[in-house]
Parts: C-alpha cells; sequence; structure tokens
C-alpha cells in the first residue's frame, strides 16, 4: 500500500504555512479518499486545532511522506 500524505497550506496575513494534517499511516486514508475528502478533513482539523485563525489557501495529497517547506 502507498504512504499517501495530506497537506494544507494555511496562511495569516503575509505568512504561509504548509502542515500535514494526516498521513495513511495514522488514518488510513488512499489517494483517492484524500482527492474526494481532504476539503472536510482539514475542515475538521481546523476548527480543534492551533490553526483556527488561519485561512486555508490549498491543500495537497502526496504519494510518500512529505516535509513541509515552513514549519511555524
Amino acid at each position: 500500500m502507498m504512504l499517501v500524505t495530506l497537506v494544507a497550506v494555511l496562511c495569516s496575513s503575509q505568512l504561509c504555512i504548509e502542515k500535514v494534517v494526516t498521513t495513511s499511516d495514522q488514518s488510513g486514508i488512499t489517494m483517492t479518499a484524500c482527492q474526494v475528502n481532504a476539503q472536510i478533513g482539514i475542515a475538521q482539523w481546523m476548527t480543534t486545532g492551533p490553526y483556527r485563525e488561519w485561512r486555508l489557501q490549498g491543500y495537497k495529497c502526496v504519494a510518500g511522506t512529505y516535509t513541509p517547506k515552513r514549519e511555524a
């Protein structure tokens, strides 16, 4: 089974960061499920985490392990 990583791009004012929301190791997501249901999962993740005040700029489903470009 291929590892899938769901990555959110979050912005607050001029600062944008990438954060790993989940991986298939953590939640069992597949690439198809990630592409279809990512927005729902990210919305739930944002309401319960420290990024409630941030704006979702975008997201991506990545095959394999992903290292965010910028961490807060």
